[in-house]
């Protein structure tokens, strides 16, 4: 199985795990899409765009604010919301429903970023 099939059925299990995620994909930190398993209708160019222009805001500002380093961000729209979690050297992006299971969410995401980091990593 090649890495973006791996990755691929990493979103699906997202997705059938968390009712409230209706898309999903994995994103380069450039905004290139390396996976999506986005809805049809969904301009997966400009949300890999904007998941990258975000996380580098973000991590502008854990560095910045706290010295920190960026972990995860929820953005909360009228219309559902988007979560974005660093996987190792990309980015997993998730759309939700309006007003989702927060928690559940994050718990999943963070299982489906652990995974898709080590198939991700870097080989010394």
């Amino acid at each position: 199985m090649s890495k973006i099939d791996e990755v691929k059925k990493i979103l699906n299990d997202l997705e059938g795990k968390v009712s409230d995620v209706i898309g999903s994909a994995v994103i380069r930190t450039n905004g290139l899409i390396i996976a999506s398993a986005l809805p049809s209708e969904s301009n997966e160019r400009m949300i890999a765009a904007m998941s990258a222009a975000l996380l580098g805001t973000s991590k502008r500002s854990a560095e910045a604010l706290f010295s920190g380093a960026f972990k995860s961000l929820n953005l909360e729209l009228d219309k559902g919301n988007m979560f974005l979690i660093g996987a190792g050297r990309v980015i997993l992006v998730a759309i939700t429903k309006k007003e989702p299971n927060i928690g559940l969410v994050t718990l999943e995401m963070e299982d489906s970023s652990k995974k898709i980091g080590e198939i991700f990593q870097v080989e010394d």
